[in-house]
């Protein structure tokens, strides 16, 4: 059938691909081709065509000179109801409060839609159960007026302004750095401020002010709240999976552990900024490389979600990589839109550290051994479908090894502190263009999976 088209209008991720096409008409044809794909959006300056699944629909935004269209019969489900258990008070921790901390500089359009998005996840009677605080650097004043206007759904609104101690992190003492610097002291300043507005804050939800939260952001930070209270090898829980692309990921019930702390969308309990503080742990510079670093981690691990809680729309910040990254790693993230029963998180995670590894011990001794090529072909056989449940394990030798196939997979191909990103003991599963889930597998992980020993190393480098 024909597409619905908007003109000027740019539906926000879920994307699958991003393919050339003449016209948009031509997109409208590839998406109609593409089994997946139920929505697109055509770039026509760039020629780009942005194939997405049926719910990016749900997220349109105006934007002069894209075109998107939607398959009439591919069209998203309606949102269903937030769960029951999502108004609970039951659920929440003992202090019965989780505040969410937004860090804010001078995107006020951005971090409009932000706080929108917040509020809008919040069920309407447990908008106290989730004080809101915007910490804001400098004086922007789109950004204050941003800010007041919503003065009344606001715990706190925190003002950062940064004083030069004239100190740098060897390597990194040009100007060109001192982004990263400010934005360091300003994250240090507002977790420390915002715990010290209550001594019932135990956990911190931080924020920056390009999110949108799925439907059940509130529930999954809620029970991951009690995970960490009672799980010594977790530090922190994160709505972020590195390699949420809408082609890597299917199950929005799923829950996992990384090695790698992937920020966006994260929580920390008071204890670890206690710990944090106690050790003089927190750097000058580079915040989130900090918390990837053994000095913070000690071997710990951080839950995510298999499909995303959080989506990322600003395409520039400070990352010196700037849009380019966001397109190629960022914009393909597909962003739950059904509120899952997160009660099976507590199921999922109750055995802890020891449970979990035994789980995946098992997965890799079970699954069939494959090649990149294998796993990259779309026609590899029956799957899952067929009544053939096994995963498949993908080995890889080495970083460079691991970038190559990773890179080939369209996923995050980076090591951080000797770890592959999204990963966790050396495994990162994706699900691939074979069918498959798959576990791309460093050599030790494998070796480990033969041996006797019933927990992986979590401080072991995979370099």
């Amino acid at each position: 059938g024909r597409c619905v088209v908007s003109q000027d209008t740019d539906f926000f991720g879920s994307d699958l691909s991003g393919e050339s096409a003449q016209s948009a008409g031509e997109c409208c044809a590839l998406c109609q081709k593409h089994h997946l794909c139920g929505a697109y959006s055509y770039v026509t300056a760039e020629g780009a065509c942005w194939l997405k699944r049926p719910e990016a629909a749900l997220h349109p935004s105006k934007k002069q000179g894209v075109v998107s269209g939607l398959l009439p019969d591919r069209r998203p489900p309606p949102p269903a109801p937030a769960p029951a258990s999502l108004a609970n008070p039951a659920l929440l921790p003992s202090t019965g409060v989780i505040p969410i901390l937004i860090i804010a500089y001078n995107r006020h359009d951005h971090l409009k839609r932000t706080i929108e998005s917040i509020l809008g996840a919040i069920p309407s009677k447990q908008q106290s159960s989730f004080p809101l605080i915007v910490s804001q650097q400098g004086a922007h004043p789109q950004t204050t007026n941003v800010i007041q206007s919503f003065s009344s759904k606001l715990a706190r609104h925190l003002h950062f302004t940064y004083h030069d101690n004239g100190k740098r992190q060897k390597g990194y003492e040009g100007n060109s750095w001192m982004s990263y610097y400010k934005m360091t002291s300003h994250y240090g300043y507002a977790i420390q401020a915002s715990f010290d507005i209550s001594p019932d804050y135990a956990h911190l939800i931080v924020m920056e002010d390009d999110l949108d939260v799925a439907p059940d952001f509130f529930e999954y930070f809620t029970l991951a709240a009690r995970v960490l209270d009672k799980d010594p090898s977790l530090y922190c829980a994160s709505a972020w999976n590195d390699n949420g692309m809408s082609a890597l990921v299917k199950d929005p019930r799923v829950v996992r552990r990384t090695d790698v702390f992937p920020g966006l969308g994260w929580m920390l309990t008071r204890k670890l900024w206690s710990e944090i503080s106690r050790d003089g742990t927190w750097p000058l510079a580079f915040w989130d490389e900090a918390m990837r670093e053994p000095q913070i981690r000690k071997g710990r691990a951080c839950l995510i979600p298999e499909v995303n809680r959080a989506y990322t729309f600003g395409s520039q910040g400070s990352s010196q990589t700037g849009g380019r990254w966001w397109k190629k790693f960022l914009q393909p993230i597909r962003l739950n839109e059904r509120p899952q029963p997160w009660s099976s998180l507590l199921n999922m995670t109750s055995g802890g550290k020891h449970e979990y590894d035994r789980r995946l011990r098992r997965a890799l001794q079970e699954a069939e051994s494959h090649t990149i090529e294998e796993a990259l072909r779309a026609d590899a056989g029956p799957g899952p479908a067929a009544g053939d449940p096994r995963d498949w394990v993908v080995e890889y030798r080495d970083v460079r090894d691991f970038e190559s196939k990773a890179g080939r997979l369209n996923m995050l191909n980076e090591y951080k502190e000797g770890r592959p990103r999204g990963g966790y003991c050396g495994v990162v599963t994706i699900w691939a263009p074979c069918g498959r889930r798959v576990l791309l597998a460093h050599s030790s992980a494998l070796a480990w999976a033969k041996g006797s020993e019933p927990e992986c190393d979590g401080r072991a480098s995979l370099a």
